[in-house]
């Protein structure tokens, strides 16, 4: 294993994340923690292991508020890369890449004894997280939990994977695809969102059958909900990220075109990133009823990275993450 130390230069960190820059710092001590294991923090419980079997990063397991069942299931299988190249295709320039964090590149940095780690902001905030080294990606992929009863899965990533010219052909984007494996009270969950556009006028929508979302330039905040039907135990879930899914054409050509996709659970699915490094999410064919079912939420970001030489000099850190609030 590498002992390095990561250098603590951020940019483009969403403002509503807490710690997009400061998780980074050595400011807390890294505690060592198995490769798999469970424990507490405030009223949350939950389990974690590397992911191995799927190539799924570090996974969490059975995660509990107060007791109450949230996530059967929480991992991300894959972040999907499309470097710019010349801007002709969507197979242009290097890759595209379909990333996967797994024990085989996990490295650690200076001050780092295990391959998972743990630390406490205050009394407040929780992470557990991963370093992995991919190419000449660093890669930081971390959980955060709130005594408030928030929880966010996050994404750091510094470095590139390619060497073209001119530099602006390095220009690239991170897909990070984040698989929420709901069980909100139990496994009958129902999921909606509410769109609110320029002007204020809101709109709202109910995914009842397998679907894929994009949200629309004009949205100014989006929400979607995962809840039980009958308890009425809820989910409020929101990328703070105003940074848009790919649009046709050049230069990136859809290639991450989605910001959710919705999918009734099946164990045979349960396998990873199961698709090329340019499809979509796929096992939507037909489209299956997901209203008062089983539901997994596939929370998908979009982390632009453009070459700079002062970023090449000294590698920023680039994150994006989703916020998973309880509401009971």
């Amino acid at each position: 294993m590498l002992a390095k130390k990561l250098r603590v230069v951020c940019t483009r960190a969403a403002a509503t994340l807490l710690l997009a820059c400061a998780s980074l710092a050595y400011a807390q001590p890294l505690l060592p923690m198995p490769d798999s294991g469970s424990t507490t923090f405030g009223d949350w419980s939950f389990s974690w292991e590397i992911g191995n079997a799927n190539d799924e990063g570090l996974v969490l397991k059975n995660v509990r508020w107060k007791g109450v069942k949230v996530l059967h299931k929480a991992s991300m299988p894959v972040i999907r890369v499309k470097y710019r190249g010349d801007a002709s295709g969507i197979d242009a320039g290097c890759g595209p890449y379909n990333d996967k964090i797994h024990s085989g590149n996990l490295e650690r940095f200076s001050g780092q004894t295990t391959d998972v780690i743990a630390r406490f902001f205050g009394d407040n905030l929780m992470e557990i997280a991963v370093f992995s080294e991919i190419g000449g990606y660093d890669l930081y992929q971390a959980y955060y939990f709130h005594r408030s009863g928030r929880f966010e899965p996050m994404l750091y990533s510094s470095g590139w994977s390619c060497s073209d010219n001119p530099k602006s052909r390095n220009d690239h984007k991170h897909h990070p695809y984040w698989r929420l494996d709901f069980d909100v009270d139990s496994v009958t969950n129902r999921v909606r969102h509410a769109l609110t556009v320029s002007g204020g006028s809101m709109s709202f929508a109910a995914y009842t059958s397998e679907s894929g979302f994009t949200v629309p330039a004009n949205a100014t905040a989006t929400v979607w909900t995962v809840a039980h039907p009958n308890s009425g135990r809820t989910v409020r879930i929101q990328s703070p990220s105003n940074e848009r899914a790919d649009v046709g054409g050049s230069p990136w050509f859809g290639f991450g075109s989605r910001d959710v996709h919705v999918r009734r659970y099946k164990g045979a699915e349960d396998v990873g990133w199961a698709f090329s490094a340019t499809s979509q999410l796929g096992w939507f064919t037909p489209a299956e009823v997901t209203e008062n079912q089983d539901v997994v939420f596939w929370s998908i970001g979009h982390l632009t990275h453009l070459w700079t030489q002062a970023d090449e000099d000294n590698p920023h850190w680039h994150s994006r993450g989703w916020i998973v609030d309880v509401t009971w």
